[in-house]
């Protein structure tokens, strides 16, 4: 670890002197950095990046969503995983935002590309915890994407690299009404397997994706517009393993798709005031597969999903604004699971790659309908250099199971249907003591119902409520000169009522899961950001962090499964003669892991099955990648513009460990590395 504050400290010497000499020359801007945080009263931390800026940073292959990884305390995931990891909180405890329309996942299968492309995007903002009362229903954080606005003149997009081709196309209808429509296909699957062979798909399953958009505006005067919004996506992959014994041969198949619709009307008077209403509805089908050997698994899970977002906005006196709204999501779902308890696995499973589920086999079918209906209020009240944001959020959640014991016999199914009320304060404060130096705080407690599928009365517990966690940050931000700034924050985040398997060999009826689990996540960061200077820009960024978990409470604590303690980035970028030159290094501890300590011989099955050591006890290497970008614009006349990019991913041909595999009699371990360099050639054609 020492030559990360080598790094740190030449980087802080390095910066001093460009302030000074910037301080004492004062050359003029010329060029836009690459990444932009601004603060909004969202939360403390809340960092936003423009499309323009984010599909310039190098390692996201144009990718605009996929600059979110840029943040500090958003974590690497593992390649293939296509996760979103914010504060060591689990992927299912943050939620995504797209045009206010919840999206039950960021990233295509496979993390290479996210389900929304940069030409559909505006800008995305990240909130890792402790935002105001308007959102809720998320342990972690939240991701808000907006969309790009519609121009109002025939405008063409063409996308192509090794991932995929993507095209938009934007025109107007009459004088009011303009419409954009974009779609993407991958054919990532067939290039890969082209450039590194197809063995590569047998450890890390290849993807498969497209996806949709369409946006309609209809502006009626200057501060009013209606929109409407249609999304859609799908996703397929499949992994096949295949040992010498052929009856013991492993399959896994996953396919996901999901499609809104949304209407939005907005309006700004001269007065200030905003009004904001937002419905839309969505369907979503998720199926997994899997075949170990004789022992089959599926979970098949078919989703009607609604939701309402409406707010009003005013100035009510000179120094306090106030803004009340309403927030409902609701979602219908119906469900079949087949298999054991352990496929697919759940945070907190001790588990390893190619490890058998076991022959103790039950099936179940079961339907809910959750909905949360959360009216909120925020005030905003400004005394002089302090700022302060009281919010208040009450919400009403309805738990409907169509089962609350398993199937026996003939007997007709009990149900239940329960109202689960609960009020989340919310606080920020901001004080400003001087106009170079701000400093931050915030609190919050926050509540996220349980998920359709652990309301099983065989798999589950149909019995569950929301989870609860409690944030709170303390930080500041300083501007070190006109082109520098630095923000360090610390938080913590306390977790109770969480959803955890049943520790019991032989577990209650309908009892699998429990909600005696709890958890806590704790650590700081720093972050340094240099802007515009002589066409140079950069960022660093450096994370310390642990999170940790507790399934029940005479359990030890263990490590959360996606706590990573150290996360390090350093970004920069320099434009010469029109060419934008960038580098990106990338430093990360590796994901926690159960030790295999021993194995037994199952002479039912005709296979090894392994012991387990500590919950998470041991870590995969340290993850280290270098990648590189170099891009150019072009104009071509008459409205017509060129942008190519050629970006190398893990320049050096590192071989970072994705995951631990074991030999059929886990007496040998190997690791399962990442891709290799890999070159990309991108290009953008519009006109």
């Amino acid at each position: 670890m020492r030559w990360i504050y080598w790094i740190l400290g030449g980087l802080s010497w390095w910066c001093g002197r460009a302030v000074y000499a910037e301080d004492r020359q004062k050359d003029p801007v010329s060029f836009e950095t690459v990444v932009r945080a601004k603060q909004q009263s969202q939360g403390p931390l809340a960092t936003t990046i423009r499309a323009e800026d984010a599909a310039a940073v190098t390692g996201v292959s144009g990718d605009a969503l996929r600059a979110v990884e840029t943040v500090p305390g958003v974590a690497r995931t593992q390649l293939g995983s296509g996760q979103l990891v914010i504060w060591g909180a689990a992927p299912t405890e943050s939620r995504v935002l797209v045009g206010g329309m919840e999206v039950p996942a960021l990233y295509h299968f496979g993390g290479f590309r996210t389900v929304l492309p940069t030409t559909m995007v505006k800008e995305l903002t990240l909130l890792p915890g402790g935002y105001g009362a308007a959102y809720g229903r998320a342990l972690g954080g939240l991701l808000l994407v907006s969309e790009r606005p519609t121009e109002n003149k025939l405008h063409v997009e063409l996308r192509a690299d090794l991932f995929d081709t993507n095209v938009l196309l934007s025109v107007p209808l009459g004088r009011q009404i303009r419409v954009a429509l974009s779609g993407r296909y991958s054919y990532f699957e067939h290039a890969l397997s082209a450039i590194s062979g197809t063995a590569i798909g047998d450890f890390f399953p290849l993807p498969r994706y497209y996806d949709f958009q369409v946006r309609a505006t209809l502006p009626f005067r200057p501060g009013e517009q209606f929109s409407v919004m249609i999304l859609g996506s799908g996703d397929g992959l499949r992994r096949t393993r295949s040992p010498a014994d052929a009856a013991q041969t492993q399959t896994e198949t996953w396919r996901r798709d999901f499609y809104r619709f949304g209407l939005r009307y907005e309006r700004r008077t001269l007065d200030g005031a905003q009004v904001s209403v937002a419905p839309w509805v969505g369907f979503d089908v998720n199926d997994y597969e899997a075949s170990f050997g004789s022992t089959p698994a599926r979970l098949f899970r078919r989703e009607i999903r609604y939701g309402l977002r409406a707010l009003y906005g005013v100035l009510a006196a000179t120094r306090v604004s106030l803004t009340i709204g309403l927030d409902v999501l609701g979602g219908i779902a119906d469900l079949n699971r087949d298999g054991t308890l352990t496929r697919p696995p759940r945070e907190g499973d001790r588990a390893v790659f190619g490890q058998s589920p076991g022959s103790e086999v039950n099936s179940d079918t079961w339907s809910t309908h959750i909905a949360d209906f959360a009216p909120f209020l925020s005030l905003v009240v400004r005394l002089g250099s302090l700022r302060i944001e009281p919010g208040l959020r009450a919400a009403a959640t309805l738990i409907d199971a169509s089962r609350l014991l398993p199937r026996v016999g003939a007997a007709p199914p009990l149900g239940s249907r329960r109202f689960v009320f609960t009020l989340e304060p919310r606080l920020l404060l901001r004080y400003q003591p001087h106009h170079r130096l701000s400093l931050f705080a915030s609190t919050g407690l926050f509540h996220q119902p349980p998920d359709a599928a652990e309301l099983s009365a065989v798999f589950g517990n149909p019995t569950l409520g929301p989870s609860r966690a409690v944030h709170a940050i303390l930080g500041a931000e300083v501007e070190l000169s006109r082109v520098l700034h630095a923000e360090l924050a610390g938080y913590y985040r306390y977790l109770d009522q969480l959803v955890a398997r049943s520790p019991l060999t032989t577990p209650p009826l309908a009892r699998a899961l429990s909600q005696d689990g709890t958890g806590q996540s704790y650590g700081g960061q720093i972050s340094i950001r240099l802007s515009a200077w002589r066409n140079f820009s950069g960022l660093v960024s450096y994370s310390v962090s642990r999170s940790e978990r507790r399934d029940e409470l005479t359990l030890p604590v263990r490590l959360a499964d996606f706590d990573q303690t150290h996360l390090l980035q350093l970004m920069a970028r320099y434009v010469l003669s029109g060419f934008g030159l960038s580098l990106r290094l990338r430093y990360t501890s590796g994901f926690p892991r159960s030790e295999v300590v021993g194995a037994y011989y199952d002479a039912r099955g005709d296979q090894y099955q392994p012991v387990f050591g500590q919950t998470n006890g041991i870590r995969l290497p340290d993850f280290v990648q270098l990648d590189a970008m170099v891009d150019r614009s072009f104009r071509l006349g008459r409205g017509v513009a060129l942008a190519v990019q050629v970006e190398v991913q893990n320049i050096t041909n590192r071989k970072n460990a994705e995951e631990i595999v074991y030999r059929f009699d886990f007496t040998q371990h190997d690791y399962l590395t990442g891709l290799p360099a890999i070159a990309v050639l991108g290009a953008k054609l519009s006109f």
